[in-house]
This record gives C-alpha cells, sequence and structure tokens, in this order.
C-alpha cells in the first residue's frame, strides 16, 4: 500500500515535469527569437521538432513495453530526457538547441504512455481509477504552471534556466528504480523500418513547412512509403484495421486540426505580447495563467454537457468558442493586451473542451478490444496537429501579406495568422457538419442528431 502511494507521487512528478517542459518554452521563444535573430518559422522550430518527435515516440514505448520491462523503458526516456535538458542548457547556438529538444522530446515521449501502462498493470481497479484522476489534476497543474515558471526563469535566469527545471527529474530515477517492479523481457519483434519511415516523415513534414519546401516534398513520399510498407508488412507498426472505420478516420482529423489551430493559438500569443505590446516574460507567463486555469476549471462542465447534449452539440458550441476567440484576436491584435487575454479565454477553453470530448467519445466509438490501438493513433494525430500549428502559423509570420486579410485590422502582422486560425475552424465545422449527415453522432437525448 505505502509503496503504491510512493510510486504514485514519483509518477505524478514525471508527469508534472513533461508537461511543464512542453508548455514553459513557449513563453521564452519570442525571447529566443531575439537573441538569435531568427525569422517566427525558424524560432517555431523549438515546439515543431519537439512534438513531431514526441507523437511518434508515444507510440514506441507503448509497443516497446510489450517486450520490455516498463521499468527499464522509463529509466531509459527520463534518462534521454534528462540528456537532451543538458545539452539545451550548454548548447551555444539555435542548432543544438534544437538538438537538445530532440532527445528531449525522445526520451519525455515514454513518460504519458508508459506512466498510464504503469497505473494500468501495477493497481487494482480501485486504485487505478483514483490514480489516473490525480494524473489528469497533475497535468492540469503543469499546464497552469508552466507560462509562469517559464516566464519568471526567462526573466530572471535567462531561457537556458529552462532546462535545468527539466533535467531536475534525475533526482526522482533512484525513486523510479526503488518503487516500480522489474519486470521480465521477452523477445522483441518490432518494425523496425516502418517506425523509421513514420519518423522520418512526420519529422520532414512539419519541419518541411517551416524551413525548406523540398523537405515538406520528401516528408510527403516518406508517409507515402509508409503506408504502402505497412500495408504489405507480416508484422506492421501501426496497425491500419481501425481505419475502415471511416468515424473514427473522421474524427482522427477533427483531433489533428483542433490540435493544430489550439497549439498554433499557443505559440502565438506569446509572440504577440512580446513584439507588438512589448511584454517580459514574466508578465506574459502572469498573462496566460487565467486561460490555464479556466481550461482546468471547465473540464468537468464540459463533461457534463457531453453527457446531456452528446459529442455533436458539444463539438458545434467547442469549435463556435474557438472562431470567436481567434476572429476577436485577429480584429484587435495590437490593441491592449488585457483585450487579447479575454479573447484568449475562449481558445483556452476550447482547447480544453475539445480533449475532453474526443477522449470521452474514442471510448464510445470503438470497441473495447481496438481502445488501446485507437486512443495510439488519436494520439499521434494529436501530436502531429500540435506540431503542425505553429510551423503554420510561424511561416504565416514570415510571410507578411499585404494587405492583412481581416479589413478592419491593419496594424499588426499578427492578423493573418490568427485568421488562417479562424478560417481552418470554419472548415472543421463544415467538415463536422458532414459527417454528421452522412454517419449521425448519437445524441443523448434522441439518439440521432441532424445539423
Amino acid at each position: 500500500m505505502k509503496s503504491n502511494t510512493k510510486l504514485t507521487i514519483i509518477l505524478c512528478l514525471f508527469i508534472f515535469f513533461a508537461v511543464v517542459n512542453n508548455t514553459m518554452f513557449n513563453v521564452a521563444m519570442p525571447f529566443i527569437k531575439s537573441i538569435y535573430d531568427l525569422t517566427a518559422g525558424q524560432v517555431s522550430l523549438v515546439s515543431v521538432t519537439y512534438l513531431a518527435i514526441f507523437s511518434v515516440g508515444t507510440i514506441i514505448y507503448g509497443k516497446l513495453a510489450d517486450f520490455f520491462p516498463l521499468r527499464t523503458l522509463y529509466i531509459i526516456g527520463a534518462s534521454l530526457l534528462i540528456g537532451g535538458s543538458f545539452i539545451g542548457y550548454f548548447a551555444d547556438s539555435f542548432l543544438f538547441i534544437l538538438v537538445g529538444r530532440i532527445v528531449q522530446a525522445a526520451g519525455g515521449a515514454a513518460i504519458p504512455s508508459l506512466t498510464m501502462l504503469a497505473f494500468h498493470t501495477f493497481y487494482s481497479v480501485e486504485k487505478r481509477s483514483v490514480g489516473m484522476t490525480l494524473l489528469a489534476s497533475t497535468a492540469s497543474l503543469g499546464t497552469g504552471a508552466g507560462p509562469v515558471l517559464g516566464g519568471f526563469i526567462t526573466s530572471f535566469i535567462g531561457y537556458k534556466g529552462l532546462f535545468l527545471i527539466t533535467a531536475s527529474v534525475i533526482f526522482l530515477l533512484p525513486f523510479l528504480f526503488q518503487l516500480m517492479p522489474k519486470g521480465q523481457s521477452k523477445p522483441l519483434e518490432f518494425d523496425f523500418f516502418g517506425c523509421f519511415l513514420l519518423i522520418c516523415g512526420i519529422f520532414m513534414l512539419v519541419v518541411g513547412i517551416s524551413i525548406n519546401l523540398n523537405l515538406f516534398i520528401g516528408g510527403v513520399l516518406c508517409l507515402a512509403g509508409f503506408f504502402f510498407y505497412i500495408s504489405h508488412a507480416r508484422i506492421s507498426f501501426i496497425d491500419l484495421s481501425l481505419l475502415k472505420n471511416k468515424m473514427f478516420c473522421s474524427m482522427l482529423l477533427v483531433g489533428l486540426f483542433a490540435f493544430l489551430v489550439s497549439i498554433g493559438n499557443l505559440f502565438l500569443l506569446p509572440m504577440l505580447l512580446k513584439q507588438v505590446n512589448g511584454m517580459t516574460a514574466f508578465a506574459i507567463g502572469l498573462c496566460l495563467l487565467p486561460g490555464s486555469i479556466l481550461s482546468f476549471i471547465s473540464g468537468k462542465y464540459v463533461k457534463k454537457l457531453y453527457d446531456t447534449c452528446g459529442a455533436i452539440y458539444t463539438l458545434a458550441g467547442v469549435l463556435g468558442l474557438l472562431l470567436a476567440g481567434f476572429l476577436c484576436t485577429a480584429t484587435f491584435a495590437g490593441g491592449p493586451y488585457l483585450l487579447i487575454i479575454a479573447f484568449s479565454l475562449f481558445a483556452y477553453i476550447g482547447f480544453a473542451a475539445v480533449q475532453v470530448v474526443m477522449g470521452n467519445y474514442m471510448f464510445e466509438l470503438l470497441p473495447k478490444s481496438e481502445v488501446n490501438v485507437g486512443m495510439g493513433l488519436y494520439n499521434l494525430c494529436a501530436f502531429v496537429g500540435g506540431a503542425l500549428g505553429p510551423a503554420l502559423t510561424g511561416k504565416f509570420l514570415d510571410l507578411k501579406f499585404a494587405p492583412v486579410l481581416n479589413p478592419w485590422n491593419h496594424s499588426s502582422i499578427f492578423v493573418d495568422s490568427f485568421m488562417l486560425l479562424a478560417f481552418i475552424v470554419i472548415l472543421m465545422s463544415a467538415f463536422l457538419w458532414a459527417v454528421n449527415r452522412r454517419y449521425d453522432f448519437p445524441s443523448r437525448k434522441e439518439g440521432k442528431v441532424l445539423l
């Protein structure tokens, strides 16, 4: 009992640092951009490269857990996270900052997937539900603390201090080694070539958007080769049988674009507040805190709405919030920062709501035997969307259209990027309407809903 309690604390601390490591760098990116004289597209690589590797890494660790002990994989992942942090801290160029972030992602990807598996493997059903609730609360705490911590450290120590925060997980390793059961290994059957093609495809695709069209084309070709290969491979990296479920495929796209616009927004807001409103890193972190807190509070109310109205009505409301937030921000970008913060709350609530709705709907949509594989594919698509968000919005910042896309605001170069996010939300709404017309979402009250 005591050992399980101690292990729960250690796992929650790992989750906290993993979430903070992702969110606190958003605040630092405008300042990294200034230090190294980068374009918006180039500095977006700090987030893009991390999420690209992270997206595939979660799948890899989940598959390797079938053959290797969780403790071994967890320690390898944490060691890579620590190693990447030290590389980033001692980096003397932007290139080595990216190397540090890539190594961080290769290790950090182990934490969410293996922590979930640890609770399913080492805990009883009763303790498991309590543990999962604690994990969700810890992740929300990390989401809120990340911007404030990132802003404080960037303002008073410098962005390199962010790497030291993540490196502090080194002090948790001895406790993890002691508390987590050793486990047994099995003969390895793993699709290395398929894994390689997927990593190259996703990485080249998202990085190519930011810096090089040829790289983007290479990524598309790698992904095409990946799908052709796994359709004929004896042991495939991803089970394609689920892709025959058209509704599931549609929800994968909704999840991808929802994360694209949400993470793109989280990339743009600190850039806007720094470049246009001239705020310090610490002030930016404080400005982003209300949104993080509100997204945490709104989760349980979104769940109640979902239980009452079903997926389609809740998703429609969520998309409405996102659209209102992006259009208002695009209209008033360059204006008082309090207005920007107020409008950003819509997007924060929308992002939190998307995660609640999609997480619950996937469990309803898939048979119990396919939930693990299905959620793995959903997480992969979501993180790829998260990587595409900063890549696309950063590229739009660099393009600097004239005239700007919003006729009511010509004062800020950020208008076009927020208008891009609004346009994507409109496309998502149209796609969701078409999917509902063809397949019909289940409704709590009537069984079917037509929009």
